[in-house]
């Protein structure tokens, strides 16, 4: 199932019951697992590895050099994880340093025109919507949702089960379960908590969580304090205590508390 103008280079690795669509083209050190759809126009380029079941729709670019002024991306890696969806047009650039790697954990879905830059790492089942741009060195947890039009600065995290509203622009750590909106962190992310089956005790353990941390007033280390006093690090809230501890770029505000300043800093 490969159309007649599509053009492989020799060097290229396909498996079985690959469909390559018109004029896509794949280049020497790609490897394309077995069952991969690519649609018309797609290019896949440097040294990329696109896992089994993933889907890839019309001109969607994955593994181009990095936008890094410093760096070419050589010696550097793309990994597409097995069954992801990656929707029209998206870009997809490999590791900006020799040795790097722009990773896509499995099961994540890239919808239309977005961006990830080089070394931004996805967690499996993260959702990217439609012209969402990621620059360099970002991380997504696991189930993260970004929704559409946002921007995210380089070696900002995402952390798992979070959800950050369309149109934001994110400039220091979003923590794990939290909804971010309007500016800062309006509260946990009670339905994505519910539909992945977080009991009621642990939504109730991480909404106090969220609740100390953003809306008490408190600074970090106090409010780290007083989380573990109150609630213990439970298999829950350990997660969240553990990304807040281990910030470069410090957390987002929560919702109200001042556009670009750390809640209770």
């Amino acid at each position: 199932m490969i159309h007649p103008t599509a053009v492989i280079a020799p060097g290229a690795k396909i498996g079985a019951d690959v469909e390559i669509g018109p004029y896509a083209v794949i280049d020497g050190e790609v490897t394309v697992g077995d069952g991969v759809r690519i649609g018309p126009h797609v290019h896949l380029t440097g040294c990329t590895t696109i896992g089994a079941g993933t889907k890839i729709h019309t001109g969607a670019v994955i593994g181009d050099e990095p936008q890094d002024l410093h760096n070419t991306g050589e010696g550097c890696t793309t990994v597409i994880g097995k069954a992801c969806i990656i929707r029209e047009y998206v870009t997809v650039h490999r590791g900006a340093m020799p040795g790097t790697s722009t990773v896509v954990g499995d099961g994540v879905l890239l919808m239309a025109f977005s961006h990830l830059g080089h070394n931004c790492v996805l967690g499996n089942n993260s959702i990217i919507a439609n012209a969402t741009l990621l620059a360099g060195h970002v991380e997504v947890g696991e189930k993260a949702f970004i929704s559409g039009a946002c921007v995210v600065h380089q070696f900002c995290r995402i952390g798992p089960f979070a959800i950050v509203g369309g149109k934001s622009g994110i400039g220091q750590d979003v923590p794990p379960y939290c909804m971010y909106q309007f500016g800062g962190v309006a509260g946990p992310n009670a339905i994505g908590l519910r539909r992945n089956g977080f009991d009621t005790t642990a939504r109730a353990q991480i909404r106090k969580a969220v609740k100390i941390y953003f809306f008490s007033g408190l600074n970090r280390p106090a409010a780290l304090a007083k989380i573990r006093e109150d609630i213990g690090e439970t298999p829950a809230v350990k997660p969240f205590i553990e990304f807040i501890e281990a910030t470069k770029r410090g957390i987002v505000p929560g919702s109200g508390t001042g556009e670009g300043k750390e809640a209770g800093e």
